[in-house]
């Protein structure tokens, strides 16, 4: 049987100064293949110490910022092709820009929900989330 493969992007574009907000929500029964996560914070404000939290059929499964991503789970190096489960394509504090691919995070039976904590509290960051899955019959 070959699933059928289907792309999705996020419809929130931006997380206001200071707040967690939910930025996907897709109904489940689905495999998440590759999920891309972007954001970019004020030049003079921002933080890599924004957390990114994923959670899946209810379970929070995902809880990191761009730092620790980059330090713990990519060797603090940025890689553009690799079939790695956590790829930094994009770690610049220079303008605070940071982009993550988490590759193969598996079936979702309910729901997967993302959300983005802003820690910068006087500017709002832009984000923008992609995602690859198969349905599942």
């Amino acid at each position: 049987m070959c699933p059928r493969r289907r792309y999705y992007t996020a419809p929130k574009t931006s997380v206001a100064a200071g707040k967690k907000e939910r930025v996907l929500f897709h109904k489940g029964k689905i495999c998440v293949k590759q999920l891309n996560l972007f954001y970019t914070a004020d030049e003079e404000t921002g933080s890599f110490n924004n957390k990114w939290i994923i959670k899946i059929d209810g379970s929070e499964i995902f809880n990191f910022s761009p730092i620790q991503l980059y330090n713990y789970f990519a060797g603090e190096q940025t890689s553009y092709n690799s079939e790695r489960p956590v790829v930094i394509t994009r770690f610049s504090t220079n303008v605070n820009i940071y982009t993550v691919i988490l590759h193969n995070i598996g079936i979702v039976c309910e729901g997967i929900e993302i959300w983005l904590e802003n820690v910068d509290t006087s500017n709002s960051c832009s984000v923008k989330i992609g995602m690859v899955y198969d349905v599942l019959e």
